[in-house]
């Protein structure tokens, strides 16, 4: 099992404060983030009582025998102050898994303000029509009708982890087809091709799937609905975005209901067809599954000259075949633009980023800050991440940045965490980043950790993070899991906070992976009903 990093919604101070004793004086597990020394037995007061009984719930979750091999780190801080409440392993290095997408955002944040916009425009260039790229992420596939970006709180970037997703209702084509009335409308009948300049950053690739590219429809995916028949008899399908370069065919058998499901969605390459194979459960329901795309520019050319046929716009070359780059033009006169196509705020694609964790666009965004400071390279991104980071007052040795989604490769400690979300409260971006994290309970990848009355429901902001393998008895290694955000406590104090645990092994299934993350759910409760 390769190294992923889905997400999906399952279910103490170092100082004496306004004579508060200190949770962080009583962590007997805090290992070498913790100093001090423990208040004598006769010092006992009702601060320090209540102190004590947080420190045993706090142990009871920690100190359970699956985490006998895994490491925890936590830190707690008062988002007005930056005064440290809580700090256990906070200047160690940690998997971070997901939650590295609160600082590719925050920097996004702070190079293009929650008010920018992509500007995607068509030129007539001779006899061809040219659609330059500018890095909308959603090409107006997710528009809603208020103008927000829909999302699921089972994004289908995640199919493949979990076996299914949950679409969107829009038109994952809606962008395209406004490009081409609006080139119907400049009055254009004919063009001999269609080129997509996808030269405003560098093409590469960052994660295992997703090209990191300033061209995005429907995420790059083709989504896939699988849905049963009766035992023995072939699945049907059902696919989108429909093309007139690619068909997808079914070679799915159902099989007896409680069966596994083993169904192969092959990678779009250009290919005309692709074959999803397998077997499906009588009982599974309707299956959403995704295959993803390996050419971007290419999948965008053929859905483009689809559009402007269905507009009236005929188009010589067919929808098939590679992207004609090499035919690009130098540069573009004013006159030359025939369409455009403006996207909501880029608060809005903040939310879907940190809400569904979705991947692509987090490694896409650090080729957008890039483009936006004159570089065209990811890794121009990350230096400008580094250089927003250290501005921010986060210490450049207190983490290891590789991209922007959150891979294995990237290590954060917790002060650098807490560093970064201290300062984006103080920030004119802060009120965007809390409105784009997850809410417990609500929505995104925490949308089932609480119900509604429970502790924390709708007060605790923050984005997980997940990093898990399979190890050499097949079962689960969980990497990491991490909770990084925002939230006011019972008591009524704005905190910010981050919780990791690493490398928790043997986990035999998925609810077992379940309840790791209820165990760090339950510690962000704790910290909600004692700081």
């Amino acid at each position: 099992m390769p190294i992923q990093n889905p997400e999906t919604p399952f279910p103490l101070r170092s100082a004496l404060l306004a004579g508060a004793v200190l949770v962080v004086l009583l962590f007997s597990v805090c290992g070498a983030g913790c100093t001090g020394t423990p208040p004598p037995d006769d010092a006992t007061t009702p601060e320090t009582a209540s102190a004590a009984a947080f420190k045993e719930q706090i142990d009871a979750v920690i100190s359970q025998e699956r985490y006998a091999f895994s490491t925890w780190g936590m830190m707690v801080r008062d988002t007005a102050t930056g005064d440290v409440l809580l700090a256990m392993n906070e200047d160690q290095l940690f998997t971070p898994g997901s939650t590295t997408k609160v600082f590719t955002v925050s920097t996004a944040l702070q190079t293009l303000g929650p008010d920018y916009r992509f500007s995607t425009p068509v030129y007539r260039a001779g006899d061809d029509l040219v659609l330059v790229a500018s890095g909308d992420l959603a090409m107006g596939g997710r528009a809603g009708p208020d103008g927000t970006l829909e999302f699921t709180d089972m994004d289908h970037g995640d199919a493949g982890a979990f076996g299914g997703c949950v679409l969107t209702a829009g038109d994952p084509l809606g962008g395209l087809d406004d490009l081409a009335g609006q080139v119907a409308d400049a009055g254009i009948t004919t063009a001999d091709d269609v080129i997509i300049d996808d030269r405003l950053f560098e093409e590469t690739k960052l994660a295992a799937e997703g090209l990191v590219t300033p061209i995005v429809v429907n995420d790059n995916l083709i989504d896939v609905t699988i849905t049963p028949g009766r035992e023995g008899e072939a699945a049907t399908i059902d696919w989108r975005p429909r093309s007139s370069a690619y068909t997808v065919e079914c070679d799915v058998t159902t099989t007896a209901a409680g069966s596994a499901m083993t169904v192969t969605v092959p990678e779009y390459t250009g290919q005309p067809v692709i074959r999803v194979s397998g077997t499906v459960p009588a009982d599974a329901g309707t299956v959403n599954l995704t295959s993803n795309v390996a050419v971007p520019a290419a999948f965008a050319r053929g859905l483009f000259i689809d559009a402007l046929e269905r507009a009236g716009v005929a188009v010589a070359a067919p929808a098939t075949g590679e992207n004609p780059s090499a035919d690009l033009p130098a540069t573009y006169g004013a006159d030359e633009q025939v369409a455009k196509l403006v996207s909501p705020p880029f608060s809005e694609y903040a939310k879907v980023t940190l809400k569904v964790s979705q991947n692509l666009y987090a490694n896409c965004l650090l080729g957008i800050i890039a483009a936006h400071a004159g570089y065209d390279t990811v890794d121009a991104g990350l230096f400008a991440e580094g250089a927003f980071l250290e501005s921010a007052g986060v210490n450049p040795d207190s983490l290891l940045l590789a991209d922007g989604e959150g891979s294995i490769k990237n290590r954060i400690s917790p002060l650098a965490a807490t560093d970064l979300a201290v300062f984006m409260a103080g920030s004119e971006n802060y009120e965007p980043l809390f409105d784009a994290m997850p809410i417990l309970g609500v929505d995104g990848t925490l949308a089932g950790g609480a119900e509604p009355g429970d502790p924390g429901y709708g007060v605790i902001h923050a984005k997980t993070g997940t990093s898990i393998a399979g190890d050499m008895k097949g079962r689960l290694f969980v990497y990491a899991r991490g909770l990084l955000g925002y939230m006011t406590t019972a008591k009524g104090t704005p905190i910010t906070f981050v919780i990791y645990v690493n490398n928790v092994p043997g986990l035999e299934s998925m609810e077992d992976l379940g309840d790791l993350v209820t165990d760090v759910n339950r510690v962000a409760v704790l910290i909600y009903e004692n700081l």
